[in-house]
């Protein structure tokens, strides 16, 4: 039987938490500070059932990351071979159980609560992921581009699944006749989307980086992604322009914010980390150079959410 502590490092849990910790965000700080405009202060999803939501999708996301470690062990022996953990502390079968069991236990959980909320259009898209996260490594990862506009759709649909639920809740319910639809339509969901957006570009950006540098191992495997088909220059300037893209978008945010500290903050705490990773990437000469381009946008994305958090307070 392998161990927990390999289960959970095949999980990616840093990733996990940052699922978990988006949705709560954008639910308990985004949505409901933005429902206190129209003096609604609760939200008709209990904690329990939200907390369900939030599980079910970092079980769908955990057996994402192990059927791809699951396809990707020959890369991985040459792009990380000191964690590998597939074939070794993990047998195959084994690994291919937990990612089935997990899928299993999510959609069972999702379907439970949307059949005690009588919503079972809800089973959409957590289903549409996993679907896509199990076709991810086996059809899309090898193909320039594609998987990764795969994650980073699965990426962006984490804030939208987040308030899915409430805001259709919102409509049946008693609170939901001080509620327009012009403004759930208008001033909501924009909001929503324009965080999944930013999700969107971050992972497009971070997952152009892990290409460059698990190029390697890819190029064994006869993969064709962007820096195999491209060559790292070109690749660079790919990588340097989702960045720009980044950048514009936080320019917009910043303009739009009246408050001069929430300004500064957002300086300090998207672009300053963004224009840094810019300039390594400027400076790679090598796959080994993208190391520290790959930290920073973990940085950006984690401060992205204490941003989120703290404007939203």
């Amino acid at each position: 039987m392998p161990n927990i502590k390999s289960i959970l490092l095949l999980s990616r849990p840093i990733n996990l938490i940052i699922i978990g910790f988006t949705m709560c965000i954008v639910r308990w700080f985004v949505l409901l500070n933005v429902l206190k405009a129209k003096d609604i202060h609760s939200l008709p999803l209990n904690d329990l059932q939200f907390c369900v939501l939030v599980l079910a999708s970092v079980l769908i996301a955990a057996a994402g990351n192990i059927i791809n470690d699951y396809f990707d062990q020959r890369a991985d022996k040459i792009n990380k071979p000191q964690k590998v953990i597939i074939g070794k502390s993990v047998n195959r079968k084994v690994a291919i159980l937990i990612h089935q069991s997990m899928n299993a236990a999510a959609l069972g959980l999702v379907l439970w609560v949307s059949i005690k909320i009588g919503f079972l259009m809800l089973m959409i898209l957590p289903l549409l992921i996993a679907l896509l996260l199990w076709s991810y490594s086996p059809l899309f990862k090898k193909k320039p581009l594609v998987g990764n506009l795969l994650v980073a759709f699965c990426t962006a649909a984490v804030p939208i699944f987040a308030v899915l639920t409430d805001l259709h809740l919102l409509k049946r319910s008693p609170i939901g006749e001080r509620l327009p639809g012009e403004f759930i339509n208008q001033s909501i969901w924009p909001l929503i989307l324009a965080i999944a957006a930013f999700a969107f570009v971050l992972t497009m950006i971070r997952e152009a980086v892990k290409d460059v540098q698990d190029e390697p191992g890819d190029r064994s495997e006869h993969y064709q992604t962007l820096p195999i088909i491209w060559g790292l220059k070109r690749t660079k300037r790919y990588v340097m322009s989702w960045m720009l893209v980044f950048l514009c978008m936080v320019v917009v945010l910043i303009v739009q914010s009246t408050v001069i500290i929430d300004q500064w903050m957002i300086l300090g705490l998207l672009v300053l980390p963004m224009l840094i990773a810019f300039y390594f990437v400027v400076k790679a000469k090598s796959t080994m150079d993208f190391g520290k381009v790959s930290l920073l946008i973990k940085i950006v994305m984690m401060c992205g959410l204490i941003l989120l958090m703290t404007l939203s307070a």
